[in-house]
């Protein structure tokens, strides 16, 4: 089975091509998905986030507030660190279950999106990377309208990321997200026939 990992910087468009992917039959998982799940309510990932950052990061029903947590621990690298030593080993744990199930399936390509692929030296894992971007201003357009971020905690995330130029270098492919759908939709199939990956069945 083809394992197609998707990056790109914060508002280029990954989970758009993942949805258009999805719509053309493809199996997509996404991190950012699988890390929610892993620390969904009452699951060990919460409790040991709760252990180590301490209950203030409760709200009112008891649960993780993901925005205080994403406050205390953007700008401060060992905070950062601490949390992702807590989320990485489960997700990765996750995400290889269901790589096999797939591959037991004899699905013949799927798709990975990582938002710090590079960042976390997860090139040798694919056989593909797609890199999907669009240019700065309309990037961080997307992610305020989606987030409610401001420009500094925006630009904050994006100190964490390789520069999108190095990722579109180290690519197999670039998927350009500044148009319509349409255009994105022709943008991935182009993508996809350079990498010779067939639709499926």
């Amino acid at each position: 089975m083809l394992w197609i990992g998707i990056t790109g910087p914060m508002g280029g468009g990954k989970s758009t091509v993942g949805t258009l992917l999805r719509q053309m039959g493809f199996e997509v998982l996404d991190a950012d998905e699988v890390a929610r799940q892993v620390l969904s309510p009452g699951s060990p990932g919460e409790k040991q986030v709760f252990q180590t950052f301490g209950e203030s990061l409760k709200n009112e029903q008891g649960i993780l507030d993901r925005r205080a947590l994403g406050r205390v621990v953007f700008g401060h690298s060992d905070k950062l660190s601490a949390l992702e030593a807590i989320i990485h080993p489960l997700v990765r744990k996750d995400v290889l279950q269901r790589r096999k199930k797939l591959a037991d399936r004899r699905v013949k390509a799927a798709f990975y999106d990582v938002p710090l692929l590079f960042e976390k030296n997860m090139q040798d894992d694919f056989d593909f990377i797609l890199v999907v971007t669009a240019p700065k201003d309309l990037r961080a357009s997307r992610v305020q309208s989606r987030s409610q971020l401001t420009l500094e905690e925006i630009e904050e995330r994006n100190m964490r990321h390789l520069p999108p130029e190095l990722k579109e270098k180290a690519a197999s492919a670039v998927i350009r997200n500044s148009g319509s759908l349409e255009e994105l939709q022709k943008e991935i199939e182009a993508a996809l026939k350079k990498l010779k990956i067939g639709k499926p069945a």
